[in-house]
């Protein structure tokens, strides 16, 4: 069978339904995934689904693909992608499927993997790209059992949170998966509750799940003030990452609310390591350093982060898209909602509001992620035409993931994502002038290039 490789990207496969993830392809892959575990010893399969419209029509092609090879499935139904993670851990079978489209529009879908509790990347994933276009599939029956895991994990969470005041939260679950177990979770916890698009729906009638573009906060920025709430939280479509919204109606990037974390766990942890993405400020870096951890800067993607985790021990991870990994009294995979149950949890410890705690953590002058559409075939070449032609004479090259270039007065980054036919970009300045200057730098290397590439802001 001739597939698509552009579905198969660097830590997951993801593609337009029907048009790129044929009925053909997902069963194939099913099949694929079950002779890769029966090649490896292995006769069980977690398959979770989030609440996208494809999710049950998907789910029940892959399983069938799954089952036709001999391997077993244990079926978690709708979750959240923690979900399935956390299968992995608290269930005999240790490899795992989330069907997610994760930030993705309506029309997509996707499938995370995971084998023996890691997540398969790079060359696994073109494995399975070879077992489908090969058709080296194994024969056999499996058989399927429905296992609901949704309220164990409710109770663990419930465990190791303890909230030493009451918080009033606004919550928006942006009609994703998270809202078939958080909003139940934060108000069992004693949390005075505000819901926003609680019910699961995959047409996402209220706006983009995606908390990493400022626009899809709105709304909750809006309830935050009108509610004068503590803080806001907005989880993504399958709850893997989370947004934040402090009690003055400010957007809390990822790296500042990573800085106030880990001052908080480094406190009982002295000298552990933190895994941060390139897209990170460097004052993530400084506050890691000064709050006595020890700061790693990785690749971008889920994926990389955990390989990470896992190959330094690090007790924390954290990737600007909002994905965090606690490593210290939970599993060391990204799970948007117990992440923000810990960050809560740290708020009610003091006095202060959340902007007073997460203005000890003070930002320089940034823009948030900047996406340049391309084609995958382009944005490549594109980053190693920058690498390769460009000097950026008085910055140091980090290579990385893309090309961040950097000196005292601010850096830059281009990178190809992992995910969409496009070019990403951040900055960042001690000034709003080293800003507007690293920002020229790399917009004259783009223009060399092609004169159409142009960076803009919003």
């Amino acid at each position: 069978m001739k597939v698509n490789s552009q579905v198969f990207r660097a830590y997951d496969i993801r593609g337009i339904v029907e048009e790129e993830l044929s009925d053909e392809l997902v069963k194939n892959l099913g099949k694929a995934i079950g002779s890769l575990l029966r090649k490896n010893n292995s006769d069980a399969l977690n398959v979770c689904r989030d609440g996208r419209l494809s999710g049950p029509h998907i789910s029940e092609l892959f399983i069938e693909g799954v089952l036709s090879t001999g391997c077993n499935v244990c079926n978690l139904d709708l979750g959240p992608t923690p979900l399935l993670y956390f299968s992995t851990f608290k269930t005999s079978i240790r490899n795992g499927v989330m069907i997610t489209g994760s930030h993705n529009p309506k029309n997509y879908n996707g499938f995370k993997i995971v084998v023996n509790q890691k997540p398969l990347s790079g060359e696994s994933i073109t494995e399975i790209k070879n077992l489908i276009e090969n058709e080296d599939f194994i024969s056999g029956e499996g058989k399927e059992q429905k296992t609901p895991l949704l309220e164990g994990y409710q109770t663990e969470i419930k465990s190791k949170i303890n909230l030493k005041r009451t918080l009033k939260i606004v919550l928006d679950c942006g009609n994703g998966a998270g809202g078939s177990v958080a909003p139940k979770l934060f108000k069992d916890l004693g949390i005075e509750l505000i819901e926003l698009y609680s019910e699961v729906d995959g047409n996402f009638p209220n706006h983009h799940p995606d908390p990493g573009n400022p626009e899809n906060l709105k709304d909750l920025v809006i309830k935050v003030k009108e509610n004068k709430a503590h803080l806001g939280i907005a989880l993504d479509g399958d709850a893997d990452r989370l947004g934040v919204v402090d009690n003055k109606g400010n957007i809390i990037f990822p790296d500042q609310y990573m800085s106030l974390i880990a001052d908080q766990i480094l406190k009982n942890n002295s000298g552990r390591k933190i895994v941060f993405d390139v897209k990170c400020s460097s004052k993530l870096k400084e506050s890691i350093s000064k709050s006595k951890g020890v700061p790693i800067m990785t690749r971008t993607g889920h994926s990389f982060i955990k390989e990470e985790i896992l190959k330094q021990n690090a007790i924390l991870g954290g990737e600007m898209s909002g994905h965090i990994f606690f490593n210290d009294d939970w599993y060391g995979f990204d799970d948007g909602i117990y992440s923000a149950l810990r960050l809560i949890e740290i708020i009610a410890q003091s006095e202060d509001s959340s902007a007073e705690m997460f203005n000890k953590f003070p930002q320089l002058f940034n823009t948030p992620e900047i996406n340049l559409q391309t084609t995958d075939e382009r944005k490549f070449e594109i980053i190693e035409k920058l690498k390769k032609e460009f000097e950026f004479n008085d910055y140091e090259k980090v290579l990385i993931d893309g090309i961040r270039i950097e000196n005292d007065e601010s850096w830059g980054l281009a990178r190809a994502s992992n995910t969409t036919p496009s070019l990403v970009f951040r900055f960042e300045g001690e000034s709003e002038e080293a800003l507007k200057k690293i920002i020229a730098v790399f917009q004259k290397a783009l223009f060399a290039i092609d004169d159409k590439l142009e960076i803009k802001l919003n």
